[in-house]
């Protein structure tokens, strides 16, 4: 029956091929592979309209396409040459959904990938008269990633550390031929310039999971990084990291229940001393930052709020070696006396593994736990792993000067994600977000003024537009919070560089300053500097809710 319907199916329809796919090893289910006359099937073969099959050897992870064609062992008889298995319900192969090739006529389509520093700063300065956008991203926001570790403890609303991509760039909500997209790209097809998505759902579509396809005249990838766990077995299951919003409402749950749980009648000094817990593991700006808010919400708040309990509460930052690495060796002293100072413990080790209730370091040390913070770096993600590209030192997206994923056409890599190659003669930089918005400034730039103006927008027009100056990258300094009012402040271009350094008060209000004005928007900034102060009149809100 199936067989007869696929003969039948191929001399109905019209068009396509099977992009030059070899046809006599594809035998369909349920059918044997015994000598019979068959002269339809070689209409199947010339007409049958499959010819999306081709782009399998591109996606391989593309269920829409496990109704398809199956390659099975090469049988001699010539009457078995191709069978195609067909849905008893369906006749019409299952088609790709999404945004097709731009026509000519329309505006170049840029489609970006990601919502984090470097994707948002591209994105507000692309010259949407001259380009439609497309966003892909499994948020639909732009996180300020400085102010995070304030949110975890109350300092600062969750709203306030948020900007919805739409604000960002409103070409995307109002633009007819602009979208965003809550999904997660899972490959990409550089010959066909295409990418391959799959949209972040709870079950409310058609099919799950809801995969689709967009066309692209340029690509930027800005998909940014994931934590470094090396290896460590227990981390994912059992700390928190600090990169997302919902990461840090999760912290901020976990600190509050732990509080609340350890005053319930019958609990015992151990249990409660390790419940109130927290470890910090990580001696880099966010891992100092978290500790600093962590010993603020513990000297004024708790003690206030958690009598009962506020001699059982500790905080214990764990670093491999220095804390604040690329900071000078004067302001890492001071952060180390101040910290200390404050109640957080330092401790010099390694995690061997993480258990439930407690980590255990490289020397057999056993460290109990109630909340553990994971804040060790970050590194190549999946998705960015997978990519059939070119890649750095360290397993970054390989990109020229120009930002310039060399070996494909219109394809930019930008942020955490990318790296200079080797023979660009440029060290691969740290994964800042300074970093990140000044390449998205400079590569927005590059699209308005050369790209975009010299009529290069369109797929495969641009090989030869003349870029102009390079991205050249010039570090503005880096500032920490170490917590009770006093911040770290180095405006050293470089590690080894001479350069101005200070700590303390004044450089709490520098550090308040600068990140209060860089918050994207008007509205946030307004957010931010009412959460400050009504923090600093009435304290920190200690509600748990969820």
């Amino acid at each position: 029956m199936a067989l007869a319907r696929v003969a039948r199916s191929g001399l109905r329809r019209s068009g396509g091929s099977f992009g030059g796919n070899r046809t006599e090893d594809v035998f369909c289910e349920g059918v044997s592979p015994c000598q019979c006359s068959m002269p339809s099937l070689e209409n199947v073969r010339e007409y049958s309209n499959l010819s999306y099959f081709s782009s399998t050897k591109n996606v391989n992870h593309m269920r829409f396409w496990s109704r398809g064609i199956r390659v099975m062992p090469h049988y001699h008889s010539p009457a078995a040459e191709m069978v195609a298995e067909v849905s008893d319900s369906e006749y019409d192969e299952p088609r790709y959904p999404g945004l097709e090739a731009t026509k000519p006529g329309e505006k170049p389509r840029v489609v970006v990938l990601g919502t984090g520093w470097a994707a948002c700063r591209f994105l507000k300065g692309l010259d949407t008269k001259i380009y439609d956008a497309v966003c892909v991203s499994p948020r639909n926001h732009m996180v300020f990633t400085p102010l995070l570790a304030s949110t975890c403890v109350g300092t600062l609303e969750f709203r306030s550390v948020a900007e919805p991509v739409s604000r960002i760039q409103s070409a995307l909500a109002t633009s007819p031929n602009s979208y965003f997209y809550l999904a997660s790209c899972i490959d990409i097809n550089t010959d066909k310039h295409e990418v391959y998505c799959e949209t972040v759902s709870n079950g409310g579509l058609p099919s799950e999971p809801y995969q689709f396809k967009v066309a692209y005249d340029k690509l930027v990838i800005a998909a940014g990084a994931e934590p470094l766990t090396f290896g460590i077995k227990g981390v994912y299951e059992n700390a928190f990291f600090l990169r997302e919003v919902n990461h840090a409402q999760e912290i901020r749950k976990k600190l509050l229940l732990n509080l609340m749980l350890s005053e319930n009648p019958g609990i015992s000094e151990e249990e409660k001393k390790r419940l109130l817990h927290c470890v910090v593991i990580g001696g880099g700006p966010t891992g100092v930052e978290f500790s600093g808010e962590l010993s603020d919400f513990i000297m004024r708040d708790v003690r206030e709020r958690y009598t009962h309990v506020k001699d059982y509460i500790q905080v214990t930052l764990i670093e491999a070696n220095e804390i604040l690495s690329s900071f000078d060796v004067g302001l890492r002293q001071y952060a180390t006396k101040h910290l200390s100072k404050c109640g957080v413990h330092l401790m010099r080790g390694v995690v061997k593994e993480v258990h439930p209730k407690k980590i255990v370091l490289n020397d057999g040390t056993d460290v109990p736990y109630g909340l553990l913070v994971w804040s060790t770096g970050v590194g190549p993600s999946n998705f960015v792993k997978s990519l059939n590209l070119p890649k750095s030192t360290g397993g970054r997206i390989g990109v020229d000067e120009w930002l310039r994923v060399p070996s494909v056409e219109d394809v930019f890599a930008l942020g955490d994600c990318a790296g200079f190659l080797e023979q660009t003669g440029k060290p691969v930089l740290p994964a800042l977000a300074q970093v990140a918005e000044r390449e998205g400034k400079y590569l927005a730039e590059l699209f308005n003024k050369k790209i975009g103006k010299k009529n290069g927008g369109k797929a495969l027009s641009a090989k030869d537009i003349p870029l102009g100056e390079p991205f050249v990258y010039k570090h503005l300094g880096s500032m920490a919070s170490v917590g009770r009012y006093k911040a770290l402040v180095d405006l050293r271009q470089s590690k080894d560089a001479k350069g101005v350094s200070h700590a303390g008060f004044v450089s709490w209000l520098i550090w308040r300053s600068a990140y209060l004005t860089r918050v994207v928007s008007w509205r946030n900034r307004f957010y931010v500097a009412v959460n400050w102060a009504t923090t600093l009149v009435f304290g920190r809100d200690n509600s748990r809710i969820g």
